[in-house]
């Protein structure tokens, strides 16, 4: 039986793709503010809870097992950079 992507994971594409298309890299912190639709407060910051970054990196993992995403580098913060597997095979990654 094959497993259709769920919300988070169809979303984590989306934010991706269009960041892509803006010529970025989104890093697991700003995917995962785009697909809960995170707003920003008076400061222009944004807060993500522990459980959406979470289940935003485990949805990443899953897209990254089936190939349809790779991520590169590590940072403290907000998680790693995020690619499609398409535009990493372009870029020789």
């Amino acid at each position: 039986m094959a497993w259709r992507l769920g919300r988070i994971q169809r979303g984590c594409l989306r934010v991706i793709e269009e960041y892509e298309a803006a010529g970025k890299r989104p890093t697991t912190f700003n995917i995962a503010a785009e697909v809960y639709r995170v707003r920003r407060d008076q400061c222009g910051n944004r807060m993500v809870s522990d459980a959406q970054h979470f289940s935003t990196e485990r949805a990443l993992a899953s897209l990254g097992r089936k190939g349809l995403v790779t991520g590169h580098g590590t940072l403290s913060w907000c998680g790693r950079y995020w690619m499609a597997a398409a535009s990493a095979a372009v870029c020789g990654r």
